[in-house]
């Protein structure tokens, strides 16, 4: 009886015994300049943010549920649409059809008009909709995914260029800040997701511009210092504030970019600048910026254009305030301690 009143408290309390491992994996996976991160948690519970491209048909959903195979999943607990442009949510339908996912959320509806008007998103939506059969949430700044293990925060900063504890106009300047001319597409609309793990935190942002960036670090850092950065929207140049990557002060750096998608020359700039970073990783040799335009050889997931579809895996191990990490499923792992 004693036993059975202590496992209440403790699962009351946000332990579960089946949370045994003690380690947060992040696979940041190569869908060729698109976006598509699964995240798996002690509990052996799942999150996959982003489902990649449609085209070419079985490439970026392959790549997904293989790294699910990977980290032997059967199900997807919780799946997030940051936005609705085609490499970020095009891959959706036949994941769904592939691997059950119990819980879906998204930014409440599509982009702008005139991206609704193109034919890749009239060709996309319905797919959207059919995987999702109504079932989507609409997540806001402020609100938090309901995840099994209660030590685990993900919360939402960002949403549809609204962030969260600023009532202004993010195209408004910020403190210090010169702002950059409004964007009009569904990339400052995206949902930008700040995790939370004891004393480390992965700052994973969709594909946010520099407007609302500057509202989430200005006059208030509302992230805080983070340890790893899944650098925003692939790299580029319209996103990746130098002062919002001083105010973060990452750790550890992955870019999700493609053989000619990022990430840019101020992006990396101001990266490479940073005193806290102690790493960065990137999915893909850019054949437009040469070796010394981009991460180090060692650290590039995929050094060719058709490369293998190499992911790269960060295991946090929480005791040990230490983050792992791999390319691919094998090989030796870099070492990085956090804060």
């Amino acid at each position: 009886m004693r036993l059975q009143s202590l496992l209440v408290l403790l699962l009351v309390a946000g332990f579960n015994p089946a949370c045994r491992t003690g380690r947060l994996t992040f696979y940041f996976l190569d869908m060729v300049g698109g976006g598509s991160t699964l995240i798996v948690t002690p509990c052996g519970e799942s999150l996959l943010i982003d489902t990649g491209s449609l085209e070419p048909k079985g490439r970026d959903h392959g790549r997904i549920l293989q790294a699910c195979r990977d980290a032997g999943l059967v199900h997807i607990d919780h799946l997030i649409t940051t936005h609705f442009h085609s490499d970020h949510f095009g891959a959706l339908l036949p994941v769904v059809q592939k691997m059950p996912v119990k819980n879906f959320y998204d930014k409440g509806g599509p982009g702008p008009e005139q991206e609704q008007r193109s034919e890749w998103f009239r060709t996309l939506y319905p797919l959207y909709q059919q995987a999702t059969a109504g079932r989507a949430r609409k997540l806001q700044p402020g609100d938090v995914i309901p995840l099994q293990d209660q030590r685990i925060e993900l919360r939402v900063v960002a949403a549809e260029k609204r962030v969260l504890g600023f009532s202004g106009d993010v195209d408004a300047p910020a403190p210090g800040f010169e702002p950059a001319p409004p964007d009009q597409s569904d990339n400052g609309r995206s949902i930008a997701l700040l995790l939370t793990w004891g004393d480390f935190s992965c700052f994973l942002g969709g594909d946010i511009t520099h407007n609302v960036e500057c509202h989430l670090v200005s006059p208030v850092n509302r992230l805080g210092q983070v340890d790893l950065y899944q650098v925003t929207h692939h790299g580029l140049d319209m996103s990746n504030h130098p002062e919002l990557i001083r105010a973060i002060q990452p750790v550890v750096a992955v870019v999700m970019n493609g053989p000619q998608k990022g990430p840019g020359p101020r992006t990396l700039a101001a990266l490479r600048s940073q005193a806290s970073l102690q790493a960065l990783y990137q999915l893909h040799f850019n054949t437009r910026h040469g070796e010394q335009g981009q991460a180090p050889m060692a650290a590039i997931a995929n050094p060719t254009a058709d490369g293998p579809g190499n992911y790269v895996r960060v295991t946090v191990d929480g005791r040990a305030k230490e983050m792992a990490v791999h390319i691919g499923d094998g090989g030796a792992a870099a070492r990085y301690p956090f804060h």
